[in-house]
């Protein structure tokens, strides 16, 4: 079923997926720009506390691992890790002058994967993008050269449920495979975790974000005058206990109508179009999913705010 088509039907039962925010070439230019933007720091943070602790992490990661990458976006930290990867195996294999690993750039949307692919197409290692959902890792994951370092970085790890996306990855780990991870985190307790609240509704909230959530009906036909963006923080039940995450709605405020190829969806004003979530952990709740999915943590970088977080693990044997 084509992108279109998927569209079509999750707007017409008032569901909009966030993964479609990021399809086609409309995707790729508006999340670019979003990540570009002041107001909408969290991928940056998250690349800067990578850089900061990189050859910490690389202390921890054998030569001749290759990289694989799911939801790799333009790749920017992706080619951090790839070249410090490539260093480390020439330095422990000095005069071979070949780097045994290889690149797997995972996406949804071609053109991402395209330019993970052109950010490192002048490095001495093997480049196979792979376009596709992470629910079917299974299927790619016959062609890979072992062993890998799988990765789900820019907070993507905290757009799924936290079993689903952490089952997933353990069964698709063989041994002697990695796994890293970052996350943007919401702190423990107090006037400081108070105090991130209203800074994640502000980040979340901005102008800049509520247009690239609006995006796709305003590419059918509506105005940003039709539609409220919503945004809140909930507390839901899990295995561990009560977790924060946030909860996204689009309000219809006008009826209007959008079309798809040549369908027409019509809308009415007070209709609610339900959108995804992104869970805001603490690092202690993070390390408590870790261990009952069956996860040994090798390494957690955290930054001095403690907004921030990198996690490399392996499974539990």
């Amino acid at each position: 079923m084509g992108i279109e088509k998927k569209l079509f039907e999750y707007l017409k039962n008032h569901e909009l997926p966030d993964y479609l925010l990021y399809t086609g070439a409309g995707g790729t230019k508006n999340w670019l720009e979003l990540d570009r933007a002041r107001t909408f720091p969290v991928a940056r943070q998250l690349k800067t506390l990578l850089e900061k602790n990189l050859e910490s992490i690389l202390r921890f990661i054998p030569t001749g691992m290759s990289l694989v990458s799911v939801g790799v976006g333009s790749g920017e930290k992706e080619e951090l890790l790839l070249k410090a990867l490539i260093r480390k195996n020439l330095a422990e294999t000095p005069g071979s002058g070949e780097v045994p690993i290889c690149y797997y750039p995972v996406d949804i949307n071609s053109e991402f994967v395209d330019l993970a692919l052109a950010r490192v197409r002048n490095l001495p290692v093997e480049k196979r993008g792979v376009v596709g959902f992470i629910e079917d890792i299974a299927t790619f994951k016959k062609n890979w050269r072992l062993p890998v370092l799988f990765c789900i970085l820019g907070n993507t790890f905290c757009n799924y449920e936290p079993e689903f996306i952490l089952q997933l990855v353990r069964k698709t780990l063989e041994s002697g495979d990695l796994f890293l991870f970052d996350a943007s985190l919401l702190p423990a307790e107090g006037l400081e975790a108070q105090s991130a609240r209203k800074s994640i509704l502000g980040t979340y909230a901005s102008r800049e974000n509520t247009l690239f959530n609006m995006y796709p009906l305003l590419h059918y036909g509506m105005n940003p005058e039709d539609l409220d963006f919503e945004l809140l923080l909930a507390h839901v039940d899990s295995r561990i206990g009560s977790v924060c995450r946030t909860r996204k709605n689009l309000h219809i405020l006008r009826d209007s109508e959008i079309t798809i190829g040549a369908e027409v969806i019509r809308f009415r004003r007070g209709d609610v179009i339900r959108m995804g979530f992104t869970y805001k952990y603490t690092c202690d709740q993070i390390t408590a999913f870790l261990d009952i999915c069956g996860f040994d943590i090798l390494k957690a970088f955290l930054s001095e705010d403690r907004t921030n977080t990198i996690i490399l693990a392996k499974r539990s044997t």
